[in-house]
């Protein structure tokens, strides 16, 4: 027998006050699959479906940016299954109820039970007609105030619904089917990553680029609701009382009494997809929550928040998100989805945030805008996903985006938490009622594990940032993120580490981190050399004593060096018709190219595009590009911005090139001469350079540092792979510092002052 989609679950005994943390009841297959009863003759036929209009519908809503994955028509019905359904009685006085429902040429069957009440031993199954797979045991236990429960999925175009009632409760249970989901799209191609049903430039969870954020991870679930799939996440409150609160994006629905809710769905460690085109290993299916009551929404941030039914069993390793309510700069984000309805993904920015809003359909600073995801993208699926900040907490919801594997435009618009915290000002629209109870004014919290910390010492290291992508300029200014995921509060470690495996660093931190709270420790800059450079770090010695677990002691992070360059940015406003504009960067004299874009997508409200690129020193051709050749001067009714330009800036922000709307109607095409200089470099020179001299260089030994700045300076002496060698302070303007006993090579002076930094290079022959 085949059980792939059935979700068929155990009662567990662990339960926290009110909550029980059953859903479906494994009591064996259905009853009358025993043999002994008559072939079940009725069944209910559902109205036939348009699959086509069902696909250009899904098609109208995918160019709109939504990104919740419909795979059924939902069919609005009433149907009594005790009236309606077929009756047989066991011999020991037992009714059975069996009910049909036939949709032709549909692939896959679920129901949603809108009168739902089960008596105390009355089982509810669902299942296929050639007994293949099925879902079940329902009981007593899936009752809840909304009388409402949603069903997996059974594969196929007939399904049969079969209650048993002891004789001593006959009558006693009642159950309506308020809509029957006729799956036209294929379920296993939309569920199961083995079909590859995302894209191949999608991160499984459990790739070593998710590691450190596998609390947030267990607090991802994937919803069914009715015909659709959506994502979203637990938030932990401010009451120290653990609610199952679950929030998810206001356009995936507001009726949650028959959702679904799929948690830890994802691919084993070391068995995961990391952005390949191989399928993904399954995972389990069986930790899933039936239905939940609507708490508050709002469209105006499109936030929808959900109570659960009952809680995510803790032996799960369920977690409960931290978040942000304030407008605190975003500098980095992570995404964790099912896109496609696919099993667990995981999404990174390593660049700002900016504020936005729905295609100006929402008020404006509403939503965060990710301009371009660095690794991975969204998908239908990926809607109500969380967004989570540098500091690992909740800051909003996924509203939707143009994001796509392969797509040039690689944006996505996440609802703000901070937008959703106060709401329209009711209880009914805002976080705050629900999230802060108690009224504390908390702007911050972290989040929580029901089950409580494993071990007394546990100091984690859970990544690193600023060593990551493409660096435009030698300079890198590493940043390690360490937790405490021991029960006692750590205020002492060591933090070892180094580039490219040369010579070990070590830095001892303190401070004092509760459980789960995370602290950032910043590293000295240093200059890496050109080409791929990797920085290993480990924890140690917490509190001076033995680190408990030592699997989540290391992370690594790896970057890019293009020295000599300036991060260039390029902010394009396009006209209505952005796909048909596209732009190159090329070098002057010889053609090569450096850098390209587009096409985009059209839209009636065009925003900005921002791309960055690295461009060494040396003279460049930008040429802008319409297809249909008008330019970007769109004049054309229904188009609220009718002429399109662009910016590219270095890094200081300074102009390297532009064009005004006044130049919008360049025909075909336009072509834009610029240079890049070393005063576009990111060098952290602050114009010192006219003060220092370095000499003699190249040298065979000592070399001289004279610099006119008074008051203290600091010398640095870096290898080329980032070790620092040498380090001296000094008051006086000149410095000698001895590099006979190095070896032949590059070494950067990185000199400190009052006014600013200077990094020099120094050849020793």
């Amino acid at each position: 027998m085949k059980n792939l989609i059935p979700l068929i679950l155990l009662i567990f005994s662990v339960s926290v006050g009110r909550f029980n943390y059953a859903q479906v009841t494994d009591l064996g297959e259905p009853l009358s699959w025993n043999g002994k009863m008559p072939d079940l003759k009725k069944s209910i036929k559902m109205p036939f479906v348009d699959v086509q209009e069902q696909l250009n519908i899904d098609a109208q809503n995918k160019a709109s940016g939504i990104k919740m994955l419909r795979f059924g028509f939902e069919h609005s019905t009433d149907i009594s299954v005790f009236s309606e359904g077929e009756v047989f009685y066991t011999p020991n006085g037992k009714k059975v109820t069996r009910l049909g429902i036939n949709c032709p040429n549909a692939l896959s069957i679920n129901l949603v039970f809108e009168k739902f009440q089960l008596s105390p031993n009355t089982t509810l199954y669902f299942y296929n007609v050639d007994h293949s797979e099925y879902i079940g045991a329902y009981t007593a236990k899936n009752n809840n105030a909304a009388k409402m429960l949603g069903t997996e999925i059974i594969h196929g175009n007939q399904s049969i619904v079969e209650v048993v009632e002891p004789k001593s409760e006959i009558g006693q249970s009642v159950l309506n089917i308020g809509v029957v989901v006729h799956g036209y799209l294929n379920v296993d191609d939309v569920v199961a990553k083995a079909l590859n049903s995302s894209g191949n430039c999608e991160y499984d969870v459990n790739c070593p680029i998710g590691a450190g954020w596998e609390l947030q991870r267990n607090a991802v679930a994937m919803m069914m609701n009715g015909g659709g799939f959506c994502t979203g996440s637990l938030v932990n409150n401010t009451s120290g009382a653990i609610i199952p609160y679950f929030l998810t994006a206001n356009h995936c629905g507001t009726s949650p009494g028959a959702w679904v809710f799929r948690f830890r769905w994802e691919s084993p460690a070391g068995q995961a997809d990391c952005a390949t085109s191989a399928p993904s290993v399954n995972g389990p299916e069986t930790m899933n929550v039936n239905g939940a009551v609507l708490r508050a929404n709002s469209a105006a941030s499109d936030f929808c928040l959900v109570e659960l039914n009952t809680p995510p069993d803790p032996t799960w390793s369920i977690f409960y998100n931290g978040w942000d309510n304030t407008e605190s700069p975003v500098s980095s984000a992570c995404g964790i989805h099912h896109p496609a309805g696919d099993i667990k993904k995981i999404s990174f920015e390593h660049d700002p945030l900016s504020s936005d809003d729905w295609y100006g359909a929402t008020p404006p600073g509403s939503h965060w805008l990710v301009n371009y995801w660095d690794d991975g993208v969204t998908e239908g699926g990926s809607s109500g996903s969380p967004l989570f900040d540098q500091n690992h907490r909740t800051i909003g919801q996924l509203h939707g985006g143009n994001s796509a594997c392969g797509g040039s435009d690689l944006s996505d618009e996440y609802g703000k938490f901070s937008r959703s915290w106060l709401g329209e000002g009711t209880n009914a629209t805002q976080l705050k009622h629900w999230l802060d109870p108690g009224n504390t004014g908390a702007t911050v919290i972290d989040g929580v594990d029901p089950a409580g910390a494993t071990n007394t010492l546990d100091a984690n290291l859970l990544g690193i940032t600023g060593v990551h992508g493409t660096i435009c300029g030698a300079f890198v200014t590493p940043v390690i993120s360490i937790r405490n995921l021991g029960s006692t509060n750590l205020t002492q470690a060591t933090i070892t580490y180094n580039f490219n495996g040369g010579a070990n660093q070590v830095y001892n931190w303190t401070g004092n981190l509760a459980t789960y709270q995370i602290d950032y420790i910043t590293l000295p800059m240093v200059a890496l050399p050109d080409g791929n450079n990797v920085l290993t770090a480990t924890v140690s010695n917490p509190n001076s004593g033995t680190d408990e677990n030592t699997s989540n002691d290391v992370t690594t992070s790896s970057c890019t060096i293009v020295s000599n360059s300036t991060d260039a940015t390029l902010t394009l406003r396009p006209d209505c018709y952005a796909s048909e504009t596209s732009w190159t960067i090329r070098v002057q004299g010889t053609n090569a190219l450096i850098a390209q874009g587009g096409t985009y997508s059209d839209n009636s409200t065009p925003t900005d595009i921002i791309e960055s690129r690295c461009l060494p020193i040396g003279c460049y051709y930008f040429t802008i590009k319409d297809a249909y050749g008008d330019g970007m001067s769109n004049t054309s009714s229904g188009c609220s911005q009718q002429k399109g330009s662009f910016e590219l800036l270095d890094m200081h922000g300074d102009t390297l090139c532009k064009l005004t709307t006044s130049q919008a109607a360049f025909g075909d095409s336009l072509q834009i001469p610029f240079c890049v200089t070393a005063a576009s470099l990111g060098l952290p020179t602050n114009n010192l350079d006219d003060v220092l001299k370095v000499y003699p260089n190249p040298t065979n030994g000592d070399v001289t540092i004279n610099i006119s700045v008074d008051g203290e300076k600091t010398i640095q002496v870096i290898s080329a792979s980032g070790q620092l060698l040498m380090e001296k302070s000094t008051k006086e303007m000149t410095l000698t510092m001895e590099l006979s006993t190095m070896e032949s090579g590059i070494y950067f002076i990185h000199i400190q002052t009052n006014q600013g930094n200077i990094v020099k290079k120094v050849i020793k022959n």
